[in-house]
């Protein structure tokens, strides 16, 4: 009996609904069933271990097919294989020991990307890099620096961000950013003013602040918001009564807000988180009772 062909582009679906050990042994059959199913295993690459990076910076032609790529800890072999990732769209570094010099040298061009560097020269010259950059997540703890600056060329695609309430204003003007989420927020509870915002050169529609970033003024920052639909606020039950934060929303009056409160409670040694969502509304705040 001869041997059923089938169609190269069937193939590829079928091998999207395959798991990794099926994907591994097609390999084995063919070229043509090897090169497919090399392109689904490493499409998508989450928390590899050593050995992976270890392919991935030894065969070219592995890496090559990696689109999005998630790791939590630095590998030796880190920057060179990210170097070899030339078709990489997605970038996820979650390791707060790693220095962005692992991506000197990469010639990538990302769509999204989030790391926990620390703001410097190395950093800033990957972004100037990446003019096709839509959504950036910095999620360091670490304040903007004053020496360095983005130049006004730098990330002219960006829509979402979300980035320590120091980086942004050096982010949001004169770019098209519609989803801002600001990290961290001042312990020296002074107030944050988020008019920069209104510098961007399209309208914010989503924005997710820190209770203590809240401004003292909701009809301020309505003005400053004018076409926001989705506010969240995150807020810590232990440092602030939650009555006493609930009786401030009512004051926003706009039936095109959705507001979303999450409230981390605290209690011993484990955190229980609840999402309040509301509807579209003229009130959003929940009812309290005492």
């Amino acid at each position: 009996m001869g041997s059923i062909s089938i169609p190269v582009d069937i193939l590829r679906v079928i091998l999207e609904h395959l798991d990794r050990g099926d994907l591994t042994k097609i390999c084995l059959l063919n070229k043509i069933c090897c090169s497919c199913s090399q392109d689904v295993l490493y499409r998508d690459i989450y928390f590899p271990d050593i050995l992976v990076c270890h392919t991935l910076a030894q065969s070219t032609h592995l890496a090559r097919r990696v689109r999005s790529f998630t790791i939590r800890n630095t590998h030796r072999e880190l920057a060179k294989a990210l170097r070899n990732m030339t078709c990489l769209r997605s970038l996820t570094l979650r390791s707060y020991n790693s220095s962005s010099n692992v991506l000197d040298g990469c010639i990538f061009s990302l769509d999204t990307f989030t790391c926990e560097f620390r703001y410097n020269e190395s950093l800033l010259k990957f972004l100037q890099s990446q003019p096709s950059l839509r959504e950036a997540n910095f999620l360091t703890s670490s304040g903007y620096p004053k020496l360095l600056d983005l130049e006004p060329t730098c990330l002219p695609n960006l829509t979402r961000i979300t980035a320590h309430y120091t980086w942004l204003p050096h982010i949001v003007p004169g770019r098209p950013v519609s989803e801002v989420a600001s990290t961290v927020y001042p312990r020296d509870g002074n107030p944050v003013d988020f008019s920069f915002c209104v510098l961007s050169t399209v309208p914010i529609k989503k924005l997710a602040i820190s209770y203590f970033l809240f401004p003292n003024s909701e009809r301020l920052l309505a003005s400053i918001f004018p076409s926001l639909t989705h506010l969240e606020v995150d807020l810590y039950i232990k440092r602030r009564p939650f009555q006493n934060v609930c009786v401030r929303f009512p004051l926003i009056l706009f039936d095109n807000w959705i507001l979303i409160v999450r409230t981390c409670i605290i209690e011993i040694s484990e955190i229980y988180r609840t999402c309040y969502k509301y509807p579209r509304c003229a009130i959003v705040a929940p009812s309290v009772h005492d």
